[in-house]
């Protein structure tokens, strides 16, 4: 006579068999489930920094004026918002080409930079200090967002958020 317990491993095995062959079925398409930063976080750090680093040269383009730049690294559709009022690129640009007092210094830190395939966000702090009527300028803070997405191969910007907060 079967002990009871006999058919009771054996149902036990057969469906450990059958998850195990569903994983095998499974394998090969599970890297497409996982976000790219955890496939290769070697890529997505330098990818990372060098988004930074974009992020960073576009504060600098204010402190010297370079508009060829902050054209090519807005996509034709930017939208950014500074505190509360809206700003496409040809305004942004406009403004930057004026012989407007520009930014005395510009550092961006604090930075997170979280990478999903082809859109990328850069979340940061960012400290400038702003020309006034005395010599040394006056340091403003602000949270930055700005989102990037690849095109054809070039990483641009195209929305932005600032939001001023009060100095540390």
């Amino acid at each position: 006579m079967l002990s009871p317990v006999i058919p009771h491993l054996v149902g036990a095995a057969k469906r450990r068999m059958r998850r195990g062959l569903a994983i095998l079925f499974l394998l090969p398409v599970l890297p497409s489930f996982i976000p790219v930063a955890a496939q290769s976080s070697k890529r997505s750090t330098t990818l990372g920094d060098s988004l930074l680093a974009l992020d960073r040269r576009w504060g600098q383009a204010y402190v010297i004026g370079d508009s060829a730049f902050v054209a090519e690294l807005l996509a034709e559709d930017w939208i950014g918002w500074i505190d509360d009022r809206q700003q496409t690129k040809a305004a942004a640009l406009a403004e930057l080409r004026t012989d407007a007092p520009r930014l005395l210094e510009d550092i961006v830190d604090q930075a997170t930079v979280r990478v999903f395939g082809s859109t990328a966000i850069v979340q940061a702090q960012e400290r400038s200090r702003v020309p006034d009527s005395k010599r040394t300028g006056h340091w403003e803070t602000r949270h930055i967002t700005d989102v990037f997405i690849n095109r054809q191969g070039r990483w641009m910007i195209v929305a932005s958020h600032d939001s001023r907060i009060p100095n540390p």
